[in-house]
């Protein structure tokens, strides 16, 4: 049997590169990615080993772009990751968070419709989607649980997964879709609190910062190290049921505060914590955990402990 051709959108970002690695690990070697064109093309091979000519600089929100890419590459397998994912500041930017991912989606299903209709898609969500204010069971939230998003981020990834159902339900499209928890691991960008903890408690001991300044801890969620997030996304391809949503989360709720206290823990001196009013969200959901029994039941768990997640996180910081 032939591989697969895989295209992953946004395969250059965290998650992305991610999946990359771990798709070329299974052996799938006709691997494709989409990336925006770069600002010095010095930099447009990423750190992984993928051809270059396997990296496609297209910006997703033009439509003619889009369809000469599926048209020309014929992709049989679609990861679609790309996507604006700054939670906390999205309300400052919410008509580019919401066009630019409600565009993106649109393109890409109506490029697939017209030249790859057979292609296979996992259309990326997030946990950010469901209500929190509806009662959330002990077990965590599953993808039964009313949507009612908080944030325009939020907002634009319900559009997304309604935009993907509509064509799997009207073109019959072959479409699975992930709802991801949060996902840490190296390479994530410190606009999340995690990295940006990691960062931070690295400039304090480089001497380039005096404190680190912080937002809610409070808040409680369901860490999965990226690694894991890219295999069940892998597996979902493989078993996933078209038309079905999937959850991919540990099940198991962990406070910002140990989060922070476990990296002061491998940090190499002590550290002066401030709160910042400006990392402060206007709306921060007290608790949010996954119920993942419907992916487990395909066969997936997270293998991965958070405290060798986070010993990589500060020494991706360390290196940096």
């Amino acid at each position: 049997m032939s591989q697969p051709r895989i295209l992953i959108t946004g395969g250059t970002g965290f998650a992305g590169s991610h999946l990359v690695e771990y798709l070329l690990e299974q052996g799938f070697s006709d691997t494709h990615v989409t990336s925006l064109p770069p600002q010095n093309p010095d930099e447009a091979q990423p750190a992984w080993l993928i051809p270059a000519n396997q990296i496609h600089f297209v910006n997703l929100t033009e439509s003619q772009a889009v369809a000469e890419l599926i048209k020309n590459l014929q992709p049989t397998q679609i990861y679609h990751l790309a996507a604006l994912s700054e939670v906390g500041s999205s309300f400052k930017i919410a008509d580019k968070i919401i066009i630019n991912n409600t565009l993106i989606q649109l393109h890409l299903l109506e490029a697939v419709r017209q030249f790859t209709p057979q292609a296979r898609l996992l259309i990326v969500g997030s946990a950010q989607e469901y209500d929190i204010h509806k009662p959330i069971p002990e077990d965590g939230i599953s993808e039964n649980h009313p949507l009612g998003p908080a944030n325009p981020y939020a907002v634009s990834k319900v559009t997304q997964d309604l935009l993907a159902l509509s064509y799997h339900y009207s073109y019959k499209l072959d479409i699975v879709v992930a709802r991801p928890f949060n996902h840490i691991g190296e390479r994530q960008a410190p606009v999340f609190a995690i990295p940006s903890f990691a960062q931070q408690i690295v400039a304090v001991e480089r001497g380039t910062q005096s404190e680190i300044k912080i937002g809610n801890l409070d808040a409680v969620r369901d860490f999965t190290d990226v690694k894991d997030v890219a295999s069940a996304y892998a597996l979902l391809m493989t078993k996933g049921i078209s038309g079905e949503t999937y959850n991919i989360g540990s099940g198991h709720g962990v406070s910002m505060k140990e989060i922070l206290d476990r990296l002061l823990d491998l940090s190499t001196m002590a550290i002066k914590i401030t709160t910042d009013p400006e990392k402060i969200r206007p709306h921060d959901a007290p608790v949010i955990v996954a119920n993942s029994q419907k992916i487990q039941a395909l066969g997936w768990k997270p293998q991965l402990p958070l405290e060798t997640t986070l010993q990589r996180v500060i020494e991706y910081w360390r290196h940096s």
